[in-house]
């Protein structure tokens, strides 16, 4: 049986997580499972997993270790997190979960607690935003479309940098439908929708959730966070008013 971890810790985020992971468990197809390492009193967590009638498993030891080892039971196919206790903290991604995305082998959801009362319902709308090539476009959806039972619409979003831009329209409108619909067929003939911007990925990413009925993000990531590494990570992450699903792909060894 297919299990979804929630990770719920004792503040005012650990609702929005759970409410985001019963939906996430519907979208993979998987059973909820509350977990909650020992650090105090249990008072929020058993609320949460009474109200929402899902099992509570509480852990003993190290924090990030303690989830990682829950993390790695085969039978679970990825986890819920939140992104830091408050609106507005410090971190983008508080320091717990930062931890456990850069170890993990398995997706991770990262819940905004800006996402209070988002109440649990279906995923179905995904944003992934693609770079439109065969290398870094391809591992996102092989990961993806393994993960999901239920349907779903993806909308793609490419973002033109300037190298990337196309040099000579001549006819803007047509040629960039043109363009729109080759990308589609090569990277992913399944999408609903497609997104053309230009700016910085984090940006457009916010634009487009900001003016469509979005449910998801979903980003990959080669879980490397030295300097100069993973700053849309960080962007989308620190800013995103919805849950973003993080698929770890590794470098291919050279």
């Amino acid at each position: 049986m297919r299990s979804l971890l929630a990770a719920l810790d004792a503040s005012t985020a650990a609702r929005p997580v759970l409410e985001t992971a019963l939906g996430i468990g519907q979208l993979m197809g998987a059973e909820v499972e509350a977990v909650h390492v020992r650090d105090g009193p249990l008072d929020t967590p058993r609320w949460l997993a009474d109200k929402y009638d899902v099992p509570l498993r509480t852990l003993e030891g190290p924090v990030t270790a303690s989830l990682l080892g829950a993390l790695a039971d085969r039978d679970v196919v990825a986890a819920v997190f939140g992104a830091r206790a408050t609106p507005g903290g410090r971190r983008p991604v508080g320091g717990t979960a930062l931890d456990v995305l850069q170890r993990a082998d398995k997706p991770i959801v990262v819940v905004p607690p800006e996402a209070f009362g988002v109440s649990p319902r279906p995923f179905r709308r995904l944003l992934v935003p693609l770079e439109g090539s065969e290398q870094s476009s391809r591992p996102v959806l092989e990961s993806l479309y393994p993960l999901i039972v239920g349907e779903i619409e993806v909308v793609v979003l490419h973002v033109f940098t300037k190298a990337t831009v196309p040099q000579v329209l001549d006819r803007p409108e047509r040629d960039l439908s043109l363009w729109g619909d080759e990308f589609l067929a090569r990277f992913c003939p399944e999408a609903a929708d497609l997104e053309l911007r230009a700016g910085s990925v984090s940006g457009c990413v916010a634009d487009v959730c900001g003016e469509q009925d979005l449910d998801l993000v979903v980003l990959s990531w080669s879980q490397d966070t030295s300097p100069g590494r993973a700053a849309v990570i960080r962007d989308v992450l620190g800013h995103s008013a919805i849950p973003v699903l993080l698929l770890p792909i590794r470098a291919d060894p050279e």
